[in-house]
C-alpha cells in the first residue's frame, strides 16, 4: 500500500470513530459504590449504558433502540476475569426474551414468549449489584380514534399502563389520563384537564384516594401524569 492510500485509509477510519468517540466522552459518568457508568449516550439512533466494576473489571452494555418501529434491548454482561460468568440476552418487549447465562462455565438458556415470565431486560447490572429497572415501558400511538389522540402505554416488567387521550369538545381542548399500577398494586389515576381553565381527577395509591381538583393553572400537574407512574 502506497503512503497517499495509507493515509486515506487512515484518515477514513479516523472518521468513523470520531463520532463515537466524542459520544462517550461527552456522556455523564455516575459512580455508586464501586459502580462507574458512561452513559446513556446516543449513536446512530441506539442508546448505549456502559458499567463497570471498578474492584472486580466485571462489565454490562445495555442497548436499547428499534427495530421496523418495534423496540428492543441487547444486555451484555461479563463477570470479573477469570470467573466464567456471563450474559446474553435480547428482548422484545412483551414478545420475546432470547439469550443465555454462563455462571461458572454452566450455561442456563434464557427463551419465552410469556411477558409475566421475562426478567429484568438489563439483568447484567443486576450481577454487578447494581438496581436494573423493572421493566421497559412501551408505546403505542398517538392514534386517532373518532377525532381524538389516543397513546396507550404499559410497563412490560410490571404491566402498569397508562392512557392518555387529547381532543376538543365544544371547542375547548382537553387531556384525558387513566392510569392502573401493577396488578396488586391498588394504585390507580384518573385526570382531566381543560388548559387554562381547571384538572379534576382523583388519585389512588394503595387504597389511599386523594382528590384533584384545582382552577388555577399556576398549580396544575402534568396531564399525563400517569406515565410517569409507570
Amino acid at each position: 500500500m502506497t503512503s497517499s492510500r495509507r493515509l486515506t485509509a487512515g484518515l477514513a477510519l479516523g472518521s468513523l470513530l470520531v463520532s463515537p468517540l466524542i459520544a462517550l466522552l461527552a456522556s455523564p459518568v455516575a459512580n455508586a459504590d464501586d459502580l462507574s457508568t458512561i452513559g446513556p449516550y446516543t449513536l446512530d439512533g441506539y442508546t448505549d449504558t456502559f458499567t463497570y466494576d471498578t474492584t472486580t473489571s466485571g462489565f454490562d452494555n445495555f442497548l436499547t433502540g428499534s427495530f421496523d418501529s418495534y423496540p428492543f434491548n441487547v444486555d451484555i454482561y461479563s463477570g470479573a476475569p477469570g470467573s466464567g460468568d456471563s450474559e446474553v440476552l435480547l428482548t422484545i418487549p412483551l414478545l420475546a426474551q432470547i439469550g443465555y447465562q454462563d455462571v461458572g462455565g454452566t450455561i442456563t438458556p434464557i427463551d419465552t414468549f410469556n411477558a409475566a415470565d421475562f426478567v429484568s431486560p438489563d439483568i447484567g447490572l443486576g450481577h454487578l449489584g447494581g438496581t436494573p429497572a423493572p421493566g421497559d415501558i412501551v408505546s403505542l400511538g398517538p392514534f386517532t380514534i373518532g377525532g381524538y389522540a389516543d397513546t396507550f402505554s404499559i410497563n412490560s416488567g410490571t404491566f402498569a399502563i397508562d392512557n392518555f387521550v387529547t381532543g376538543t369538545s365544544n371547542s375547548l381542548p382537553f387531556a384525558l389520563d387513566l392510569f392502573a399500577g401493577a396488578p396488586g398494586s391498588g394504585s390507580s389515576e384518573l385526570l382531566l384537564t381543560v388548559p387554562l381553565l381547571f384538572q379534576v381527577g382523583l388519585d389512588d395509591v394503595g387504597g389511599t384516594l386523594t382528590p384533584i381538583f384545582s382552577l388555577n393553572p399556576a398549580d396544575f400537574i402534568t396531564p399525563d401524569i400517569g406515565l410517569a407512574g409507570l
